[in-house]
């Protein structure tokens, strides 16, 4: 079994997957070009999606092997994972939303026992709506729920029906999705809902199983030629879904399918397979720290054109190109997420340290 190292290639993955969304959200709906105004670039939330799934199951497998190897009690383990998820999820994020709720920032009272509760794409799946500068906080409400009974399923489950357990879920998401298109009708309930989401983390956490266990087949599946002939594929099903308006695949397996694509893009990246452009576009100094302080800059992104709007005039900076304000944004939120890494996250995230996976084995032999 490989140890569990840090991947940058992932962190590459994870800026250009926080800048497909910051595009969408600040640029995408100005555009009136037909083909551009076509690019799924919300799907960086599910490249997020089966990233947030490879990784956390990679850990989960390892140290549940490890844990069944020395007889340990499962419940360590669990314990270790919830303490070491708090320091790195929860500290910005409630600092951020007790600190709007303290300002009186728009609809934060109106919407606090959802976002405090890391629920807010229930709220949305149920009364299908947008929440202003909190909508992309349905992504983290569905990390949040996935961590909560997904470690639950990977550590206590049977090692040899780990696999079964995966694809049915997986299997699972879809039938999901479809119900809620043709019955119910709302589409944030399609796509917000934790279950409707499950392919993305599913995907990933079949990923990290077969990386595991199956090597021969992960060293197989990593060929380049392969993830080209998916990239193809999937750009023809953007063609034909847009060309003949076909709304039902668009709701269900579009992302599916982008969801597949993310999986062999994270089983080339997690191999160190890139050379040359590829390996300059993820591994450069900028793109890897932009990576780093992606929980950051997804976290702030959507409050940044509040704040900058606020501070310009009284600075006297004038800016009307919207390619000239994206830059513009998306420097103002990178300070923000490099002063809360260093200030906040890095700080709070050492504390990890004292609960490491490894040593509460050797400590309860």
């Amino acid at each position: 079994m490989k140890d569990n190292k840090h991947i940058i290639q992932l962190d590459g993955l994870r800026f250009y997957a926080v800048l497909m969304v910051m595009i969408a959200h600040w640029l995408q709906w100005q555009w009136t070009n037909p083909v551009l105004t076509k690019i799924p670039f919300v799907h960086g939330v599910t490249l997020f999606f089966v990233l947030s799934g490879f990784l956390i199951t990679r850990i989960l497998l390892e140290n549940r092997d490890k844990y069944n190897k020395n007889h340990i009690k499962k419940t360590h383990l669990i314990k270790n994972f919830y303490i070491r998820r708090f320091f790195r999820i929860f500290p910005i994020y409630y600092l951020l939303i007790f600190g709007l709720l303290i300002f009186n920032y728009k609809n934060t009272q109106e919407l606090f026992p959802w976002l405090v509760t890391y629920s807010s794409n229930i709220y949305q799946s149920i009364n299908n709506v947008y929440i202003g500068d909190f909508n992309h906080f349905w992504s983290l409400a569905v990390e949040e729920q996935f961590y909560l009974f997904w470690p639950f399923v990977i550590v206590f489950i049977k090692p040899k029906k780990t696999f079964i357990t995966i694809i049915l879920t997986i299997i699972l998401a879809l039938i999901v999705r479809t119900y809620l298109y043709l019955y119910v009708g709302k589409w944030m309930a399609t796509s917000y809902f934790t279950l409707s989401c499950m392919h993305a983390l599913g995907l990933g956490a079949l990923l990290a199983f077969i990386k595991m266990y199956k090597p021969k087949i992960a060293n197989t599946l990593s060929k380049p030629v392969l993830l080209y002939f998916i990239m193809v594929l999937y750009i023809a099903s953007l063609f034909l879904q847009n060309r003949f308006n076909l709304s039902w695949y668009k709701e269900i397996f579009d992302d599916f399918f982008f969801a597949i694509l993310a999986t062999f893009i994270i089983l080339r990246a997690s191999k160190n397979g890139f050379k040359g452009f590829l390996k300059l576009v993820l591994e450069n100094k900028f793109v890897v720290y932009s990576g780093k302080i992606s929980y950051g800059l997804y976290v702030f992104h959507l409050f940044i054109p509040t704040l900058f709007y606020y501070i310009a005039p009284r600075i006297g900076l004038s800016i009307t190109n919207k390619y000239t304000i994206f830059i513009a944004f998306y420097f103002l939120t990178f300070l923000v997420s490099h002063l809360s890494w260093k200030l906040i996250e890095s700080p709070i995230n050492k504390l990890k340290n004292r609960v490491p996976y490894i040593k509460s084995v050797h400590n309860n032999k």
